[in-house]
C-alpha cells in the first residue's frame, strides 16, 4: 500500500502544479490582435460608457467566500490580463462568507485591477458578495436575482454591542469608500449592514437632484430639524411607545450627507426602506435605486450585447481547484470518512487482503490533501488527524487502555477532519474558525457525526455478514460446503505443513488479536480474526467459524 500512497500524493501535488499559468490562459485578442493598454485614468473615464470592441473576461465567484477565493481570483485575473482582456466581469453567485477575505478581495479589485470591472449578480450576492460587487465599477443583474443583507453574524450567538461595532467598522468604511468611488448612495449599503437604518428618496426643491438618505439626513434636509440630538434620542428608542420593541444599533445612525446649508431645502419623494429588516434588494428594486444598471443579463450573450464587447470568454478554475473544492464539500467528506472507516476495518478483519486497505488509504489522502489544495487546512489540523490515527493504532496493537486511547484518537480525528474545511482567522500557531463560519462548522460537524454513526453500523454488519455481503464475498474464497464448515484441510504459509482445522478446535492467541492476528492451533501459527472483540496474547481461544480461508476465533 505504500507505493499506492506515494502515487496518490504525487498525483495531488501534480494537480496543484498543473494549475494553468498565464501563458496557458484563454486568449482574448483585440480586433487587430494587439494588446489594449488601459491606464487607471482610462478606467475611471469608462464607468458610464462601455468602449466598443472590449475584450471581456468573465470570472465566476461561486459559493462561500474565504481565503482561497482571493487566491483563485488573482490567478484568473492574471491569466485574463495576459490574454489581453480590457474588462473584467465578476459573475457572483454567493451566500457570503468570511468578512476579512471579502475585504481583501474588495481592496484587490480597487487597487490592483487596472482595467474596468463589472459585477454581474447571477443570481445572488449576499453579505460578502455585495461587498465585493460594490467594489466594482459597475453592477448588472440577472432578471431573477437578489443582493444585500450584509450584517456580520455568528450563528447561534448574539454579538455584544462592542463586538458588533468592531465587526461593522471596517465593513462600513469599505462600503463608504466604494459608494464614494462609484457614485452610489452610502445609505443603501448602511441599511444592508445595520438594523434600523431607514431609507428615504428625497429631491432638491431647486435643482431637482434626487438622493437616498437615512432618517436623520431626511429629518434635517426635508424637515429642517436642526437639533440633531433630539432626532438621535428619538431614534435610539428613548421616546418609543410602550410595548414597542427597540431596534438594535439604531443609535449608530447619524448625519451622513446633510449640511447646514441644505436644511429644509429638500422634499420627500417616498420612503424606500423602513429599517425593520436588513435591506435586501431584488433585481428590479436594485435598478430602481440605482445600485444596478440593468436587470436583463441572463447569460453571456446578453452580457456581450450589453457591454458591446468584441469577445467574451470565461476564465475558469483549474481542474485541480474544481476537484479539490468538490472534495471539501461536507457531504462528500462524509462519504470519504465512511470509506476510510469501513476500508480500514475490513482490512483488519481479513489479514493480507489489501484492497480495503487501499480504499482506506485513498480516502485518507483525499481527506487530508483536498483541503490543503484550496488553502483551508492548517498544519495543526493535519497533525491532529495523524495523532488521532496514532492513538488508535496504539489502542489496537500496543497498549491496552480499556478504550481511553481509542476514544481520544476518534475525538482527534473527528475534530481535525471537521475543522480542516472551515476558514480560519489569525496567524498564530492555532488559527481558529472565523466567527461567520460557525454555521458551516455546524453543518460539517453534523455530516461527520453521521459518517461515524453509519461507519459503526457498517462495521457491525461486516462483522456479522462479511462472507455474504455482495462484492465482499468475491474478495475471499468461495463459500464452503456444509462439510467444509466442519473441517478444512489447511496448509500453513510458514512451513507448508498440512493440518486439519475444525470448529471448536482449541488453541492460544500467539499475538494480541485486535481483531486480527495469529493463533497457535494444533502446533502451527495460523492467521485468524475475532468476531470483533479484542483478545490479549496468551489467551486460550477456540475456532467458532470457518469461511474459506477466514478463521474466526473467540475466547474459549
Amino acid at each position: 500500500m505504500r507505493p499506492l500512497l506515494l502515487i496518490l500524493l504525487a498525483a495531488l501535488t501534480l494537480g496543484q502544479a498543473a494549475m494553468p499559468t498565464p501563458s496557458e490562459s484563454t486568449s482574448l485578442p483585440t480586433a487587430d490582435n494587439q494588446p489594449v493598454p488601459v491606464t487607471p485614468a482610462d478606467k475611471a473615464s469608462s464607468l458610464t460608457v462601455t468602449p466598443g470592441g472590449a475584450n471581456v473576461a468573465v470570472i465566476k465567484i461561486q459559493g462561500m467566500i474565504y481565503g482561497f477565493t482571493l487566491e483563485s481570483l488573482k490567478r484568473r485575473v492574471d491569466r485574463a490580463m495576459e490574454g489581453n482582456a480590457s474588462m473584467i466581469v465578476l459573475e457572483l453567485d454567493t451566500p457570503g462568507g468570511e468578512v476579512m477575505s471579502a475585504l481583501e478581495i474588495a481592496k484587490y479589485i480597487k487597487g490592483d485591477i487596472t482595467i474596468p470591472t463589472v459585477a454581474w449578480i447571477n443570481k445572488s450576492a449576499y453579505s460578502a458578495g455585495i461587498l465585493i460587487a460594490s467594489s466594482c465599477d459597475r453592477i448588472v443583474m440577472h432578471p431573477a436575482s437578489t443582493t444585500g443583507d450584509c450584517a456580520p453574524i455568528v450563528p447561534g450567538t448574539e454579538l455584544a454591542p462592542t463586538e458588533r461595532a468592531k465587526a461593522l467598522s471596517p465593513i462600513l468604511e469599505e462600503f463608504r469608500d466604494n459608494a464614494r468611488a462609484n457614485g452610489k448612495d452610502y445609505a443603501l449599503y448602511h441599511a444592508m449592514c445595520v438594523l434600523g437604518v431607514e431609507i428615504y428618496l428625497i429631491e432638491n426643491k431647486d435643482t431637482g437632484k434626487q438622493m437616498l438618505v437615512n432618517q436623520i439626513d431626511k429629518a434635517l434636509m426635508v424637515d429642517g430639524n436642526a437639533p440633531e440630538s433630539n432626532v438621535v434620542s428619538k431614534l435610539a428608542g428613548k421616546d418609543k411607545p410602550a410595548g414597542e420593541t427597540n431596534i438594535d444599533n439604531v443609535a449608530s445612525v447619524s448625519r451622513d450627507v446633510a449640511t447646514d446649508d441644505e436644511l429644509g431645502k429638500w422634499k420627500l419623494i417616498k420612503q424606500f426602506h423602513d429599517g425593520k429588516t436588513l435591506l435586501t434588494l431584488n433585481q428590479a428594486r436594485a435598478v430602481e435605486v440605482g445600485l444596478a444598471e440593468t436587470d436583463t443579463i441572463r447569460d453571456q450573450a446578453d452580457l456581450k450585447k450589453y457591454l458591446n464587447a468584441n469577445i467574451i470568454a470565461s476564465i475558469d478554475q483549474s481542474w485541480s481547484e474544481d476537484m479539490a473544492g468538490w472534495l471539501t464539500h461536507p457531504a462528500i467528506r462524509a462519504v470519504l470518512v465512511l470509506a476510510l472507516l469501513l476500508g480500514a476495518y475490513t482490512e483488519f478483519q481479513t489479514p493480507g487482503l489489501g484492497l480495503p486497505g487501499a480504499v482506506a488509504v485513498t480516502a485518507l489522502v483525499l481527506l487530508i490533501g483536498a483541503p490543503f489544495l484550496v488553502g483551508l487546512a492548517e498544519i495543526w489540523h493535519i497533525l491532529l488527524i495523524l495523532v488521532g490515527i496514532g492513538l488508535l493504532f496504539c489502542e489496537l496493537f500496543l497498549t491496552p487502555s480499556f478504550g481511553l486511547l481509542g476514544i481520544g484518537g476518534i475525538v482527534c480525528i473527528f475534530t481535525g477532519l471537521t475543522l480542516s474545511i472551515i476558514p480560519t482567522v489569525g496567524n498564530g500557531p492555532l488559527p481558529l474558525p472565523a466567527p461567520e463560519m460557525y454555521g458551516r462548522l455546524q453543518v460539517a460537524g453534523m455530516w461527520m457525526i453521521l459518517s461515524f454513526i453509519f461507519g459503526v453500523g457498517g462495521m457491525m454488519a461486516i462483522t456479522k455478514y462479511f462472507g455474504n455481503i455482495p462484492g465482499l464475498n468475491r474478495l475471499i474464497l468461495s463459500s464452503p460446503t456444509q462439510e467444509d464448515e466442519l473441517a478444512i484441510h489447511y496448509k500453513t504459509q510458514n512451513t507448508g505443513t498440512n493440518m486439519n482445522l475444525t470448529v471448536g478446535l482449541l488453541g492460544t492467541a500467539a499475538t494480541a488479536l485486535r481483531p486480527s492476528g495469529q493463533a497457535k492451533l494444533d502446533g502451527q501459527l495460523i492467521d485468524v480474526v475475532t468476531s470483533g472483540s479484542l483478545i490479549e496474547q496468551g489467551t486460550e481461544i477456540k475456532i467458532i467459524e470457518i469461511h474459506g480461508n477466514r478463521i474466526v476465533v473467540d475466547e474459549a
